[in-house]
C-alpha cells in the first residue's frame, strides 16, 4: 500500500498500537493550552512510546522551528521499522498532534539510534562516489530509486560540482537521480 494513503488506523497498526490499547484522551479547548509545542510533543511521543515499549525514553530540544525528538532505549530498529517507515510514521503523527493542538507551529524531527545522521552519510559517500565515477567514466550514472528528501538531499550535494550535475528522472517509486557530466547535460541543453 502506498504511504500516502494510509489512514491514522494504518499508521498505528504498524506500529502496534491497537485500537483497545489506545489510553483516554482529555479533550481540552484549541484556544488556551496550558503547554507549549515542546510539553506537548514530549507528554503525545511519552504516551505513545509507552505502548510500544516501556523501555524507551525520549528527548525534545528546541532548534529555531524544529522540535527534534531523540528516541533512546528499547528496540530502536522496531521503532525505526524497514527504511525509517515507522519513524516517519511516528514524526508524521507527532506534526499532525501539534498542528491541530496550536495550529502549526514547530516542526518536528524524529530521530532513534542516530538513523537519520546515519542516512545522511550514506547518501554524501553515495554522492561523492558517483560524481568521482561521472568525472572519470564522462558517461551518465543512473542512482536507485530514492524518496523526495533523499533525492533532494543528492541535488543539493552536488548542485556546486565543478564537474558534474543532476536531474531527477521517472515516476512514482521509480524516480531516481541521474548524474552526468555537466558539459554533456549543459551541451545537450543549448543545443534543444
Amino acid at each position: 500500500m502506498d504511504e500516502k494513503k494510509k489512514n491514522l488506523d494504518d499508521l498505528l497498526s504498524d506500529l502496534g498500537v491497537l485500537e483497545e490499547d489506545l489510553p483516554q484522551v482529555e479533550v481540552r479547548e484549541k484556544g488556551a493550552p496550558d503547554k507549549g509545542p515542546k510539553e506537548a510533543l514530549e507528554e503525545f511521543l511519552v504516551g505513545l512510546l509507552l505502548h510500544l515499549d516501556p523501555r524507551y525514553s525520549v528527548e525534545v530540544r528546541e532548534e529555531g522551528e524544529v522540535l527534534k525528538a531523540e528516541v533512546r532505549g528499547g528496540d530502536l530498529g522496531r521503532l525505526i521499522g524497514k527504511e525509517g517507515r515507522t519513524l516517519k510514521a511516528v514524526e508524521y503523527l507527532a506534526n499532525v498532534v501539534l498542528a491541530k493542538r496550536f495550529g502549526g507551529g514547530p516542526r518536528v524531527q524524529m530521530d532513534a539510534a542516530d538513523y537519520r545522521k546515519r542516512q545522511e552519510e550514506r547518501l554524501k559517500k553515495l554522492a561523492q562516489e558517483a560524481a568521482l565515477q561521472v568525472e572519470l567514466s564522462r558517461t551518465p550514472l543512473h542512482l536507485p530509486p530514492m524518496r523526495p528528501a533523499e533525492r533532494r538531499v543528492i541535488h543539493v550535494l552536488l548542485k556546486n560540482h565543478p564537474r558534474v550535475t543532476t536531474e531527477s528522472q521517472g515516476e512514482g517509486e521509480e524516480r531516481h537521480v541521474v548524474v552526468y557530466p555537466r558539459e554533456l547535460l549543459e551541451g545537450s541543453r543549448e543545443g534543444a
